[in-house]
């Protein structure tokens, strides 16, 4: 009996090392939505994808490897809930790093700051945002779009007394160079909160040996309690790593509460494109209602009038052609798990 009870200790002990497992937590957004539109000649009526945010699954985890320290890993992949496409190709994120009192060290395919330190009325939406759409419409990578996920990253995410610092350097985020770095990029971001008021400023660098792409945004916002005010101004140079494609997108919006689960989302956006010394004007207003803490229906309109030489909005341009308004309705809803 003894003997037996010291086999099974021992094998017990063997063992143990098997089920040691991190701590996951699976964790996804479903967001569609209705939209009808036109630009131009060009008329849109669908059932889309990602409204407010982008449709994900993700994988997060984390070990507790004592001393303060933990294991820390994400794989995050975007899918289309109107068609049931996007599990393969590019994740949207999957990095693994180690986490403690300084913060977070991660390596892989991460945010880079201009995804979420932009201060925006309507979450970075990319139908509904004007700075969105108008970033898009530029090419900046101060975005909450594919841009502003950088691959073969090193990447350090700190958070003290409100204040969140990101920073990122990407080792191949542009192209293959024929020196080693010219093809490398940098971001750094600082998000301060405190109270109502929020402040934030992005700075990023993408390397080519062309042209470096240069790029720095500040924004802020304050909840008054009766509404919320935000404002936001971004410049970049040389984007796309040509010389003279300049731009600059600045936009103002506010968030009125008009019950205790409803929102109302009004803002102006416009870019000043050098390149072609035309202006696109961006305009959108919007209702979110919480049915509960996971669940948003919302609707909204944007409309984008662009000069001679530009042709941003939601809705796609007829190809070559210029200087036409983009509009777009939209109806959806997002659940969040």
């Amino acid at each position: 009996m003894q003997k037996k009870l010291i086999a099974l200790a021992v094998a017990g002990l063997v063992s143990a090392p098997a089920f040691a497992q991190s701590n996951v937590t699976i964790y996804g957004v479903a967001d569609a939505y209705m939209a009808f539109g036109s630009h131009g000649a060009n008329d849109l009526s669908a059932v889309n994808s990602g409204g407010l945010s982008g449709s994900r699954l993700g994988f997060r985890g984390a070990e507790d490897l004592g001393n303060g320290l933990k294991a820390v890993f994400t794989f995050e992949q975007g899918y289309n809930v109107d068609d049931g496409t996007g599990l393969g190709g590019n994740s949207r994120q999957s990095f693994v790093g180690l986490s403690g009192g300084f913060g977070t060290v991660s390596l892989g395919r991460q945010y880079a700051p201009g995804f979420d330190h932009v201060v925006d009325a309507f979450g970075n939406s990319a139908i509904l945002s004007p700075q969105s759409i108008l970033a898009a419409g530029t090419g900046s990578s101060i975005d909450a779009g594919g841009d502003a996920r950088w691959n073969n990253s090193i990447a350090y995410n700190g958070s003290f007394s409100g204040l969140k610092v990101r920073a990122i350097y990407s080792m191949d985020a542009v192209e293959l160079a024929p020196k080693e770095g010219d093809d490398d990029a940098f971001g750094l971001g600082l998000d301060y909160s405190n109270g109502p008021l929020r402040v934030a400023a992005v700075y990023q660098l993408l390397q080519d040996t062309a042209e470096d792409q240069k790029e720095w945004s500040i924004g802020a916002s304050y909840n008054f309690g009766v509404l919320t005010l935000a404002a936001n101004y971004q410049d970049a140079k040389s984007i796309g790593h040509v010389k003279g494609r300049d731009s600059d997108i600045w936009q103002i919006g506010v968030v009125v509460p008009v019950s205790a689960a409803g929102n109302v989302h009004v803002g102006y956006g416009q870019a000043d494109v050098d390149a072609v010394d035309a202006k696109a004007k961006s305009y959108s207003i919007a209702y979110t209602h919480a049915l509960s803490k996971r669940t948003t229906v919302y609707t909204g309109f944007n409309r984008t009038d662009n000069d001679n030489g530009l042709a941003y909005g939601v809705v796609g341009a007829p190809a070559g052609v210029t200087g036409k308004d983009s509009d777009v309705f939209a109806v959806g809803m997002r659940h969040t798990f």
